[in-house]
């Protein structure tokens, strides 16, 4: 009877489970070319006009035996940001981060700190400590670097493409998400290089770029995790 009573339950469970997986996969529906074309550039329009995102690049090395990558990723909330480059593998990654935001000088307690104890803008490693140098979060994400792999870059990515020079092939939806499978054929482009792109969309928002070979992803995120203001101890 136990048993029975097991194999029922273990029956049951699997059927909600399927049950809860499908109400929110949803049927999958094919969508026009076209249609396809308008809701890719309306989710970039609508990703140039967030105020809070987390964008991560991500460029990997299949030739590598052990799986060496390096990844470019922005996250901005509000008037704080991190921009981490990491180079790694499989058995090891190496982070280096930079700061914006407004950070307190090292040692001062924030009951007792003074206005003056306050410095708002780029954070940076530098002689065994953080460093800081006063800009603007404009200043901070169109830096060089930085700017390759911010919002605009995103956004970069598709504008002013003719119908010619992004081939869409295929263009489905599965719940709130639309899936795009395309080429970019403009000669120089920076996407050119990948034989099949697959784009991703939720939400009305662009949501992931990547080629079919895994070796380049883009992720982009609306929210992300908290930033912590290192303190400063050198002002540049």
């Amino acid at each position: 009877m136990k048993k029975t009573a097991k194999r029922i339950c273990a029956v049951l469970t699997a059927v909600v489970l399927v049950a809860f997986t499908l109400a929110f996969a949803g049927c999958q529906t094919t969508l026009t070319e076209k249609e396809g074309r308008d809701l890719l550039y309306k989710s970039i329009s609508n990703a140039a006009e967030s105020q809070t995102y987390y964008i991560k690049y991500k460029f990997n090395d299949n030739s590598s035996e052990n799986g060496k990558f390096v990844q470019y990723s922005l996250n901005v909330q509000g008037e704080t940001a991190k921009f981490t480059e990491a180079n790694g593998d499989v058995l090891k990654t190496t982070y280096d981060d930079t700061y914006y935001g407004k950070s307190l000088k090292k040692g001062v307690e924030s009951k007792k700190a003074k206005e003056g104890d306050y410095v708002t803008g780029k954070l940076f490693w530098s002689e065994g400590d953080w460093a800081v140098t006063q800009c603007s979060l404009e200043d901070f994400i169109s830096g060089e670097k930085i700017s390759t792999y911010n919002m605009d870059s995103v956004v970069a990515l598709f504008e002013g493409l003719t119908e010619d020079e992004l081939e869409i092939s295929e263009v489905t939806r599965t719940g709130k998400v639309t899936y795009i499978t395309a080429k970019v054929t403009k000669e120089g482009h920076t996407l050119a290089k990948y034989k099949q792109l697959e784009i991703r969309i939720l939400y009305d928002k662009i949501a992931f770029v990547g080629d079919k070979a895994e070796t380049f992803s883009l992720d982009v995120f609306y929210d992300g995790p908290k930033i912590s203001i290192p303190a400063w101890k050198y002002v540049k």
